[in-house]
């Protein structure tokens, strides 16, 4: 094909495309980030219709409640986790009110959702205590200006640990001598998490101060030093300092040893010693994958790790399940009082909080009744379920419907916007 002077076109060089990619890698970016913004805007307005107006979600017209079942209502439609939408509501509230710099950056599709959560959450700590002055909290309000201006030129040029450590020296400097007022309110934030990470692992994190920490770490490092040395050539440091905390941790040899039940569930193949067939095998047509182990409510763990449970329990209990469904049929409940047997069961039955999309564990759920007692309900095993405190509550304080459907155990969720709740797909 020719030009209309009859000359032969110029293919474009590889440059060239690469350049035409990227710019539109950019615009589709800045897009993604625009409609992030507007999600928590309009995150944000459905919270506050719902204080405005919390009869709409509470029964009692208590706006605190009727603002978590606003946040749970959004959480299912959006396939969120709660926390998730409370987090977005927390960085779009505190940016708007206090950043607007930063925040019109966002609005534009220039900062992404990941760098105003960074910049904010660096900045919260210039807020005025409750109870300030006026004086203080203008001097605040002065503080938190001066970062917002210089971070919103920044969203625009540094990458995302430059951006923190630049934030994070200017709001130093902003703190001048109150970081004792600092310290006391990171302390307020200090918490334990649980990360579950796959293949039978999870990762345990402690946010707490730095000099107790590196106290304890060195005391780990320092016993699995001499540990090491023992056992040449068997752990690492790495894994004697992660035994180590276990071990401390549960009390192991102690007279306060943990006493808090994990429900693990182990076939009598695995005990028996039977292999899992290969994926491969069962494609193939060769035989069916045998029961594998799991803890309740968590996940399937490896045949050499629920072995040394079963072998290390000082006592079980027998669960009888359909070979074909894997549903529990049957449970041993001769050395246990009925409650405790019931709720075991149930424990067993589900493995997490019954509501569709709740993932807490049914181990430390409460027990429902699908009839309230005080309306006529009776404590038949069929007519329980476990839901975490938060759902429990939410359940019988607002007007958010939980409604057991039949033969599965499982909570669908109707809110009073009209939503439906989706089963969750089997494993």
């Amino acid at each position: 094909m020719e030009n209309s002077d009859g000359s032969v076109p110029r293919l474009a060089s590889a440059a060239e495309i690469v350049d035409l990619v990227l710019g539109d890698l950019a615009r589709a970016d800045h897009e993604v980030n625009r409609q992030a913004a507007l999600r928590s805007e309009r995150i944000l307005e459905v919270i506050e219709l719902a204080r405005r107006h919390p009869d709409l979600y509470a029964a009692d017209a208590d706006p605190g409640f009727a603002e978590r079942a606003a946040v749970m209502d959004m959480a299912l439609r959006l396939q969120l986790s709660e926390d998730q939408v409370r987090a977005m509501q927390a960085t779009a509230e505190f940016a708007m009110a206090l950043m607007p710099n930063v925040w019109e950056r966002a609005r534009s599709g220039f900062a992404s959702p990941t760098a105003v959560q960074d910049v904010v959450s660096r900045v919260r700590v210039l807020q005025a205590p409750i109870g300030a002055s006026d004086d203080a909290r203008a001097e605040a309000r002065r503080a938190i200006a001066v970062v917002d201006e210089a971070a919103s030129d920044w969203v625009l040029t540094c990458p995302p640990a430059m951006l923190r450590r630049k934030v994070r020296a200017l709001v130093d400097r902003q703190l001048g001598d109150r970081t004792v007022r600092r310290h006391a309110r990171a302390m307020e934030d200090r918490a334990v998490t649980l990360t579950e990470a796959g293949d039978g692992m999870s990762w345990l994190s402690i946010y707490g101060p730095t000099a107790d920490l590196h106290a304890a770490y060195h005391r780990l490092s320092a016993t699995a030093k001499h540990m090491q040395k023992a056992e040449r050539g068997g752990r690492t440091r790495d894994q004697l300092r992660t035994d180590l905390a276990a071990a401390w941790l549960k009390g192991d040899g102690t007279a306060t040893a943990v006493t808090t039940k994990v429900f693990v569930t182990v076939p009598v193949q695995v005990l028996a010693g039977e292999q899992v067939l290969a994926g491969e095998q069962v494609l193939a047509g060769k035989g069916s994958p045998a029961e594998q182990a799991e803890i309740v409510g968590v996940g399937p763990i490896d045949p050499l790790t629920a072995t040394q449970i079963f072998l290390d329990a000082g006592s079980f209990r027998r669960v009888i399940t359909d070979p074909v469904k894997g549903i529990i049929v049957d449970m041993d409940r001769r050395t246990y009082r009925p409650t405790r047997a019931q709720r075991d069961w149930l424990i067993l039955q589900h493995g997490t909080c019954s509501r569709d999309g709740c993932t807490r564990l049914a181990l430390d759920a409460d027990i429902d009744h699908e009839h309230p007692w005080a309306d006529g309900g009776t404590t038949d095993i069929r007519a329980l379920r476990p839901l975490c405190p938060r759902d429990h509550r939410l359940r019988h304080r607002t007007r958010t419907r939980y409604r057991t459907r039949p033969g599965q155990g499982t909570i669908q969720v109707i809110t009073p916007t009209g939503f439906r709740s989706s089963a969750p797909p089997p494993f």
